[in-house]
């Protein structure tokens, strides 16, 4: 009887085998086998938002208005609580949370400020232009950090957030440096800000990432596409090469790659003059790369 049963035992467990070894391999075969983000939140935070600014050179409206740091007349003001947009002037604009506009303006020294008008003014501005909907991810520093209201490379910051300070981050702005734009509190009032993505040290779901390659790669592309391969860059490291916005030299630059450096590669197409690029992740950046300046390995 006890033998019985054993042989029983193990017709099911082969059984059980024979039918998992299918699907295993069709999951294998599928991509499954491609670096994964540790847990659902960083899987979310690589595929967050890349915000921009827009420009406009004859202002949005008239008059100078306050500018909070967040979108809330209870968030930090800085300029020692006058901080002030002149909308008359060039007036950069992101667009409308909770009826708050998000601005960029020149302030002095060719820096900028980042904030937002409160709605009772924002409703005289025309920057015809659309909400912005931002993530909504938490994180904490894993060290001290400065946070910054300035994503340029001249950039001071306006204060220090310590190690364990509680954020939310809500998007990326690569356009003019590399930044994870947070929501933080800072000397108990609401602000938000940008904090340096190569540089910061954040804790998410528990493990610290510094850098954007620390987090893995992004299952999808924002076409939807999945990865193909990995393109390698040609050259030495001397050798620098742009990544940009479409599939044609004439489009704007998103990044800069270095030769030997190499790029997961999620779609190749035929774009300006007849040339093949490839659709690259660099280091949290999608962009288009000519094959010209790479070799791409299918599958790996």
């Amino acid at each position: 009887m006890k033998h019985t049963m054993m042989r029983k035992r193990g017709m099911a467990l082969l059984t059980a085998l024979l039918f998992l070894l299918p699907v295993l391999f069709a999951q294998a075969e599928s991509g499954a086998s491609l670096p994964a983000a540790k847990s659902e939140v960083v899987a979310k935070l690589l595929e967050i938002i890349d915000f921009k600014f827009f420009v406009r050179e004859d202002g949005i409206g008239r008059g100078t208005l306050p500018v909070y740091t967040a979108p809330s007349e209870d968030s930090l003001r800085l300029g020692d609580e006058k901080a002030s947009c002149n909308v008359a002037s060039e007036t950069a604009v992101a667009g409308y949370v909770n009826g708050w506009l998000m601005v960029r303006y020149e302030i002095k020294d060719k820096k900028v400020r980042v904030g937002y008008i409160p709605p009772r003014y924002a409703r005289a501005c025309e920057a015809n232009i659309g909400r912005i909907n931002f993530d909504s991810i938490p994180a904490q520093t894993a060290e001290e950090i400065t946070i910054t209201d300035n994503p340029r490379d001249n950039s001071e910051p306006f204060g220090t957030l310590p190690a364990d300070t509680e954020l939310t981050i809500l998007g990326k702005y690569t356009y003019t440096g590399n930044w994870w734009y947070v929501e933080t509190t800072l000397n108990g009032q609401l602000t938000r800000g940008f904090i340096d993505r190569n540089e910061a040290a954040i804790r998410v779901d528990g493990e610290v990432y510094r850098g954007n390659q620390e987090l893995g790669i992004p299952v999808k592309s924002p076409e939807g596409t999945e990865k193909i391969g990995t393109i390698t860059v040609k050259g030495s490291d001397d050798n620098a090469w742009i990544v940009r916005q479409h599939s044609t030299r004439d489009s704007n630059m998103v990044a800069r790659v270095y030769g030997g450096d190499s790029f997961p590669c999620y779609g190749q197409e035929t774009g300006g003059y007849g040339r093949v690029w490839y659709y690259i992740w660099v280091d949290g950046v999608w962009g288009w790369f000519s094959s010209t300046n790479a070799t791409l390995a299918e599958g790996e």
